[in-house]
Formats: structure tokens, sequence, C-alpha cells
């Protein structure tokens, strides 16, 4: 077993949570490597799957659950900012209000599947005044669809997850991964 299969094996449920939690707050830690890791680890028994769909959910909740809180209360300036550091400022604001109000809360549902949406969609639910309740439901069903997908291609590709990890190893130049 690699090193970094070893680390996530002893602490597979924290670094899940601090990673989605962290990626969906906006940080750049790319949490669908991850998710993919925890399946092929419950795949192989080594972990629990509704355990890890489960914190992964969660952690995807509570990080959109602050950006909705700083909606709500900032406004349109928490939308500005995103959109001041994303890569087109100047149709950021426009074009993603016009897909929330296109598509409603349903846009939560698919919001962490589409680049650049799962980062807006929750501020743009609390800037619309949606209800707390409607927000949890809609966000929580994204969060499952976005962790269940890419958990769920995991745990069908466990078998292939040491392999690709020994090949990547090999293949980058120095050691990207000193776990």
């Amino acid at each position: 077993m690699t090193e970094p299969i070893q680390f996530l094996v002893l602490h597979g449920y924290t670094v899940l949570c601090i990673v989605v939690f962290a990626e969906q707050v906006g940080l750049p830690l790319p949490a669908a490597p991850l998710l993919l890791a925890a399946g092929a680890l419950t795949g192989s028994g080594t972990m629990n799957l509704p355990a890890s769909i489960s914190l992964a959910v969660v952690a995807a909740i509570m990080a959109d659950l602050v950006w909705y809180g700083l909606g709500r209360q900032q406004g349109s300036k928490v939308l500005s900012l995103l959109c001041r550091i994303s890569i087109e400022p100047d149709s950021c604001v426009r074009r993603t209000e016009n897909v929330f109000v296109r598509h409603g809360p349903r846009s939560l549902v698919i919001a962490n599947l589409v680049p650049g949406l799962s980062t807006v969609a929750p501020p743009l639910a609390g800037i619309f005044g949606m209800r707390v309740s409607l927000f949890f439901l809609f966000d929580g069903l994204g969060a499952f669809l976005w962790v269940g997908t890419y958990t769920g291609l995991g745990y069908v590709f466990s078998d292939q997850l040491d392999p690709v990890v020994v090949y990547a190893l090999q293949r980058a130049p120095g050691s990207w991964c000193s776990w």
C-alpha cells in the first residue's frame, strides 16, 4: 500500500471533512480526487461508505451555509467579491444571477457539478432570501449528488486505485507527496 493511501486509511474521515469543507468555502483544494479515494477505500473495506458520504455531505453543507449566511447579511457585496476574483469578472454577476433567477433552488442541486456555480449559488440563495429549510433541502440534495457521484465512482473502480497512485507517483517529477 502506498504512503498516500496509508495516510488516508489512518486519517481519512478527518481529511475528507477538511478538504471538502475547504473546497466548498472556496480554497483551491480539489476534493474530487479525495472523494474518489474515499470511495475506493470503502470498496476495499478500509473505510465505511455511509460514514464517508455522510461526513462529506455535512462538510459541504456547512461550508455552503457559511456562504448562504454571508449572502443574507452582506447581499451583493459578497457576490461582487467572488466575481472580482473570478476569471470573467465582467459577466460573472449578471450570468450567475440569471442562472439562479431562471432555475431558482434547483440550481443548488447541480451547483457542485458546474464549475463556478458551486461557489456563487449559496450566497445567491441568501441574497434572494431563500428560506433556510429550502436551502438545506436543495443544497443537501446537491451535496449528496456531488459526493455520491465521486465516491460511487471510486467505489466501483476500487481495484484500480492502488495501481493508479503508484503509477502517478512514479511519473511525477520529484516527490509530490511525501506522506
